[in-house]
């Protein structure tokens, strides 16, 4: 029996490995250089990368316990609520504001023909979330470990949530990365943006707790589903009754889809001297 097409694929699966390995390689270095651009080479200077924003998310979760509640209904406690929604807040935040002027600070990086304008939206953003993530285990252990929460009642789900919004928030790096590209005007509305979005995002506000006709128009905005996962993650009184995940997943494929292709069109107006 002939085994010539399994052997004409092999090459080729081949290929596409090599290649997947380079861009993994690639992506590595340009977080190690992103790391020390943005904190120096000094060991202490890492520890910025969490302690910016869990300085930002304690505060937050402090004014949050003294709000003279002891509980928003059932194990929801104001202190972890807060924290957990600050937290996940923050991934976006810190995600869609670097994204603005990215190419142009590692522009001259694209001299190297293996390093892509993706390559570089990427490797800022798992930075982000790297430091984001870890500022939330840190915090939220720390709160387990002194009785004012419990573990997550849901672990999948919270972590999926995580991963949604990564999503999410790459997305709309995609598109900022693009549109802002050589437009000063428009990258000045991206920091506006984003503190904005704090109030309609449902960090610190359930759709369960709207009135109906704030209730539906909020729920119009993707991030509030996010948020609506990630709270039915960690608390098992938590429920899914506001929770729209084909229209979040739709959401997030479109900005993707749209960033990716206008990512591209820059590409051609990036000139290297």
């Amino acid at each position: 029996m002939s085994t010539r097409p399994y052997d004409a694929a092999l090459p080729a699966r081949s290929s596409f490995l090599a290649s997947l390995r380079i861009q993994v390689r690639v992506i590595q270095a340009l977080i190690m250089r992103e790391l020390h651009t943005r904190y120096g080479r000094e060991n202490v200077g890492y520890l910025w990368m969490i302690g910016e924003p869990m300085l930002l998310a304690s505060v937050i979760g402090l004014l949050h316990s003294n709000s003279g509640h002891s509980s928003y209904g059932g194990d929801i406690k104001p202190l972890p609520f807060a924290v957990l929604g600050y937290t996940t807040f923050i991934l976006f935040r810190g995600i869609v504001n670097r994204s603005e002027g990215g190419v142009e600070a590692n522009a001259p990086l694209l001299y190297h023909r293996q390093v892509t304008v993706l390559d570089i939206a990427l490797a800022r953003g798992f930075l982000e979330f790297a430091g984001t993530f870890l500022t939330f285990v840190i915090l939220m252990g720390l709160i387990i470990s002194f009785g004012f929460a419990e573990l997550p009642a849901r672990p999948l789900a919270l972590i999926g949530g995580w991963a949604l919004m990564f999503w999410y928030a790459m997305g709309h790096s995609f598109v900022i990365s693009a549109i802002t590209y050589e437009n000063r005007t428009i990258g000045r509305l991206v920091h506006p943006y984003s503190y904005f979005m704090v109030g309609l995002s449902g960090a610190f506000l359930p759709l369960a707790w709207l009135p109906h006709p704030f209730r539906e128009w909020l729920s119009y905005i993707p991030m509030t589903s996010i948020f609506e996962l990630v709270r039915y993650g960690q608390f098992r009184s938590a429920n899914l009754d506001y929770f729209y995940g084909g229209y979040l997943v739709g959401a997030c494929l479109v900005l993707t889809w749209t960033g990716l292709v206008l990512m591209r069109r820059m590409r051609s107006h990036i000139h290297l001297a």
